[in-house]
């Protein structure tokens, strides 16, 4: 899906090619075996140095995905911009510790663009910095006003901190 060819700038010392990709990812795996919808068409744009020895590429993976806000629970949409960089080994054995794959003439970004993106998600999606959410007791989005539940005493665990006031 993200595919570039190479062969000729692996020919080519010290040059320099920009590309931009667009295709489509239905969804993300998502944490809990639920997976994320993705609403837009991702765009990749990549920029790839051959470096003598190396082919570098560096680029930033972008798309809008629906997530649930973890305050309210309404499902909201949040732009996702994630960074790529990736190094590929154009001759010679690799060492012990090195573990860059030799470059093929083809080189697939589709896993990292993937990745980019899953790491671009916000641990703690909200669809407002403000959002009120739920109402602990009957369940009502405090959003759209105030319920009529009763103001609580509170967490009766400190209420031998409420007697030192």
């Amino acid at each position: 899906m993200f595919t570039v060819s190479v062969a000729k700038l692996k020919q080519a010392p010290a040059e320099e090619r920009r590309y931009e990709l667009t295709g489509t990812i239905r969804s993300l795996p998502g944490g809990a075996a639920e997976p994320i919808p993705v609403v837009s068409p991702v765009v990749l744009v990549l920029t790839i140095t051959n470096a003598g020895d190396f082919l570098w590429a560096v680029g930033e993976s972008r798309t809008t995905v629906r997530l649930a806000c973890s305050r309210c629970l309404k499902e909201f949409a949040v732009e996702l911009a994630g960074r790529i960089e990736e190094k590929y080994r154009l001759h010679g054995a690799a060492g012990p510790e090195e573990e860059i794959p030799l470059a093929a003439d083809d080189l697939d970004f589709t896993d990292q663009v993937i990745e980019s993106l899953l790491l671009a998600l916000p641990m703690k999606p909200l669809c407002r910095e403000d959002c009120r959410g739920l109402c602990p007791r009957c369940g009502k989005d405090l959003n759209e006003g105030a319920c009529g539940c009763p103001a609580g005493e509170g967490d009766p665990r400190l209420a031998v901190l409420k007697k030192l006031l």
